[in-house]
């Protein structure tokens, strides 16, 4: 996610409290319009927890020796559809945004990993995979194409519940 830094949506906690609070306000008021993305958001929610043990397991076999931990590099945020989802799902919403300015490392990064719980962790924390995680699971094609397959579904349902809130709310 390397673009301008304007590209970081609600750097400041001021605008990520109210952006989070618009999206409480509209969730709340429009409920009865939003059952389907929120359908949507609990399947997502059990998607992704059907593929945490997985990542727990690669995450256990390749970071803990890791010379260059992604984590402590990346340059990432969470989206609309981060916050939709969270928002969608009833999960608790990080108190700020990962980060604020180019060259910030994700607040949330400690020296055993993250430090967030892997619901609420931005979507690109999810599916990321590094070299040497794509090697091991090369080395099990059932897991491999497992996790692509799923991965794959939650991108499309992703978009899919973004497109569903839009529509109910500013039908």
């Amino acid at each position: 996610m390397n673009g301008p830094l304007s590209s970081i949506p609600w750097k400041t906690p001021a605008l990520w409290q109210e952006a989070n609070n618009s999206l409480r306000r509209s969730v709340s008021r429009h409920r009865r319009r939003l059952a389907e993305p929120i359908r949507l958001a609990n399947r997502l929610r059990r998607r992704l927890q059907s593929i945490f043990p997985l990542m727990d397991e690669l995450c256990l076999q390749t970071c803990p020796a890791c010379p260059d931990v992604c984590c402590g590099h990346a340059w990432v945020w969470a989206d609309l559809k981060d916050l939709l989802f969270f928002h969608l799902a009833d999960i608790p919403v990080p108190d700020r945004q990962l980060l604020s300015r180019r060259g910030e490392h994700c607040r949330y990064a400690g020296s055993r990993g993250c430090r967030m719980d892997r619901l609420q962790r931005p979507f690109v924390c999810a599916w990321y995979l590094c070299p040497a995680q794509i090697r091991l699971l090369r080395e099990h094609p059932a897991n491999h194409a497992r996790l692509t397959a799923t991965l794959q579904q939650i991108k499309i349902e992703r978009r899919l519940m973004e497109d569903l809130f839009i529509r109910a709310v500013f039908k």
